[in-house]
């Protein structure tokens, strides 16, 4: 039965039912399935649970898309500021940055001369352009 679940979300979105697109659905689909009892060693009981949980990841990510929404059309102020990570390794930097990243409404954009250059969304200006509650301590 996932066979052919598998290859019929396979032709869905291929959109294409030739010869070759179909050999490649079919190989896919025992390739997906190959390695699916490989890696996941039956800790998942099949590839239907694997996508049905990918699909609640995108929906989840669509969700705080529109979350955001309102801040684009309400009074608020987008901002950069810099944040200083001088002294920290690069494991130390890129956790910092992911960390912001995941922090609501801020976004870290690159990194140049020892400072994480972070873009912030704020109720007001001020707070915008300051780096007061972007990234405080230590962490490691």
């Amino acid at each position: 039965m996932i066979y052919i679940f598998l290859f019929s979300i396979w032709l869905l979105l291929m959109g294409d039912f030739s010869d070759l697109s179909i050999t490649l659905g079919v190989f896919s689909v025992l390739i997906t399935l190959y390695l699916t009892k490989v890696f996941f060693n039956k800790k998942i009981v099949g590839t239907v649970e694997i996508f049905i949980s990918a699909v609640g990841i995108v929906v989840e990510m669509y969700k705080n898309t529109f979350k955001f929404i309102p801040l684009i059309y309400g009074k608020h102020y987008s901002g950069i500021s810099y944040l200083d990570v001088k002294n920290k390794s690069k494991i130390e930097k890129a956790a910092i940055a992911n960390c912001i990243t995941l922090t609501p409404k801020t976004l870290f954009l690159k990194e140049e001369d020892n400072k994480l250059l972070i873009h912030k969304v704020a109720r007001t200006n001020e707070e915008a352009h300051s780096k007061d509650g972007i990234w405080d301590g230590e962490l490691f």
